[in-house]
């Protein structure tokens, strides 16, 4: 994974400017998208397993309640902060991929009436070759 954010940021969200029009890499975002859940994975198994060693700490201190007491104050912030990391993390995937998803249909639905009013667009049937011939008779 890319250490630079502005660079995960550019692949995450791959759209481009192109004349008034976005798009977006939709198998681009799939691959990072992809990729950040990996690692999220790999985030809450390693978050996990520190708990369980601070917890593990604490047990072999457990017998020094002012030991007890200060490892517990010493480590509070991290038990709270490294799950809390991890679940905002994958909402923010979640919520990209609804956005990507709610973008897509709606370009599958424009194109869709765009089709269906091309299909049903009539065109005058006068000879000539102009626009204006067309609409003078």
């Amino acid at each position: 994974m890319d250490a630079n954010p502005r660079i995960l940021d550019e692949r995450l969200f791959s759209m481009e400017r192109m004349g008034g029009q976005y798009s977006i890499d939709v198998a681009g975002f799939l691959s990072t998208t992809d990729s950040v859940a990996t690692a999220l994975e790999s985030l809450g198994q390693a978050v996990s397993e520190a708990l369980t060693d601070l917890d593990h700490v604490v047990g072999l201190v457990a017998t020094e309640a002012d030991l007890t007491s200060a490892v517990r104050s010493a480590t509070a912030e991290r038990r709270r902060i490294g799950p809390a990391a991890v679940q905002h993390g994958g909402a923010v995937v979640t919520a990209a991929g609804r956005v990507a998803l709610t973008y897509v249909q709606a370009d599958d639905d424009m194109a869709s009436i765009t089709s269906r009013a091309e299909a049903s667009a009539t065109l005058p049937q006068t000879p000539g070759t102009g626009r204006r011939e067309a609409l003078a008779q």
